[in-house]
């Protein structure tokens, strides 16, 4: 068949991306182009031909579950395969995709390894292409191409999949996760509710004194990373940038540019906001290198109108 022809679609310039290296890491050979949200992508289909659809559901205009909708009501889309990308990985939600007509589904974070191993089964299932091939095609049509300009027969160059890939996955977060170290046992209570959050929230330095002192009803997070982990924090600064966490040093530390989820959670465990992000910085509270927790800051990578909005009647509740 002729060569792939992928559409990525996300709202988040940092998750499309993401996605974009993670199909030419495993489809080299694959023209990818972006979309940043369901209107644009829907154009794009009516004016071109798409060989798969890789679409985030929550983005402004249109949703991808609309999006979807759209392409099975098409005569030309009603069976090219459809990876649905989201940070809402509840089951009542990936059943309402499938019954929508969605082939695959993955749940934000992911690794850059999750994603290929998903769209390289995908698509031999529906094309009966595998990585290998189109490596394989892209080095032939590079040959060919080097022969006509020569006016010979140019070697092949040998191809090196196992380092593409090795590289495309430090870029993307997709390399073998940091060691973990040992729980801190005195730590536990600080972020399992047996002791104050207050105390972890006013150890700021003096020169914060004049500042708003922090509510006593500080909120929690829940985080999700690529690597799979579930971290529970504390939020101990936010604004309509970022958010400082502290966590627990029990699960490994995120690495920089990983993307996760972060769940906003009142006291009584309602979500107040579900945040797309990625790791900006991490930073130890104190001089010690087997400190018990740190500090992470996460800026969002969301431009959803109502997650936003939520977020910032949390700020304004909480400053």
């Amino acid at each position: 068949m002729q060569a792939l022809n992928i559409l990525v679609v996300d709202d988040a310039n940092f998750i499309r991306d993401l996605v974009k290296k993670a199909v030419k890491a495993q489809f080299p050979a694959a023209k990818v182009e972006d979309a940043a949200d369901g209107l644009k992508a829907q154009s794009m289909m009516k004016s071109g031909t798409y060989h798969v659809i890789l679409c985030d559901w929550e983005m402004p205009n249109m949703s991808g579950l609309e999006v979807l909708q759209w392409m099975r009501s098409d005569e030309r889309y009603a069976k090219i395969p459809f990876m649905m990308i989201t940070s809402r990985s509840e089951k009542s939600h990936i059943i309402k995709a499938v019954e929508a007509g969605a082939s695959d589904y993955i749940g934000k974070p992911f690794s850059n390894e999750q994603l290929g191993t998903k769209l390289a089964r995908l698509i031999y299932k529906f094309y009966k292409t595998s990585p290998t091939q189109t490596a394989r095609q892209a080095q032939q049509a590079s040959a060919t191409n080097a022969s006509l300009l020569t006016g010979g027969s140019a070697p092949a160059a040998k191809a090196k999949p196992a380092a593409s890939a090795s590289g495309a996955s430090l870029l993307t977060g997709g390399a073998a996760p940091a060691p973990k170290p040992k729980a801190q046992a005195a730590s536990a209570s600080l972020l399992t509710g047996n002791s104050k959050t207050e105390q972890l929230v006013d150890s700021k330095p003096a020169s914060s004194a004049k500042k708003k002192a922090a509510p006593s009803s500080v909120a929690l997070a829940h985080v999700r990373t690529s690597d799979g982990q579930e971290l529970r924090c504390i939020v101990k600064d936010i604004n309509l940038n970022e958010m400082m966490l502290i966590v627990k040093r029990e699960e490994g530390v995120p690495r920089l540019f990983d993307q996760v989820v972060v769940d906003i959670v009142s006291k009584s465990e309602d979500i107040v906001a579900r945040v797309n992000c990625f790791v900006s910085a991490t930073t130890s509270p104190d001089k010690r290198i087997d400190g018990e927790l740190y500090n992470m800051m996460v800026r969002y990578d969301d431009v959803d109108p109502e997650k936003l909005e939520a977020l910032s009647k949390f700020v304004a509740k909480i400053r």
